[in-house]
């Protein structure tokens, strides 16, 4: 079952039990979706670029509004159903490693070799989160 798919089972679900921050959230999904591919015919990676992507927005917005409860407990929610379609985030264990080989392969010497390392990093691996895996290779690289 593709993501797509995935969400509109979803959707008709959360209509059936009346789940209004559930529907508001995956209806979004699927108009990031359609945004880009009127017939939604976009392969699960690009999906989940966008699908990443929305969900770092949600947490910017969570931040800004950490003074109004309310915004964020509804964020918090929307998060979480964004999440479920996002694949696991390594441990930093596990990102270490990946950026310890992504060093390897790209032959990164200097902190100049970033981008390399990072270009890198998201060829091995794309569940790695690109903030922790800039911080580790930060601290490898001399």
């Amino acid at each position: 079952m593709t993501i797509i798919e995935r969400i509109n089972q979803e959707l008709k679900e959360a209509i059936r039990s009346k789940d209004q921050i559930r529907l508001n959230t995956l209806r979004m999904l699927k108009s990031k979706i359609l945004a880009v591919d009127a017939r939604a015919n976009l392969p699960d990676p690009e999906v989940l670029k966008l699908f990443k992507t929305y969900y770092n927005n949600l947490l910017e917005a969570k931040e800004q509004s950490a003074n109004r409860p309310d915004a964020v407990e509804t964020l918090e929610k929307e998060l979480k159903i964004v999440q479920e379609f996002l694949p696991k985030a390594l441990s930093r264990e596990e990102t270490q490693k990946v950026v310890e080989q992504a060093i390897e392969e790209s032959g990164a010497k200097t902190k100049k070799d970033l981008g390399l390392v990072m270009k890198s990093v998201m060829k091995i691996n794309n569940a790695v989160d690109g903030k922790l895996a800039k911080e580790i290779a930060d601290q490898l690289l001399p």
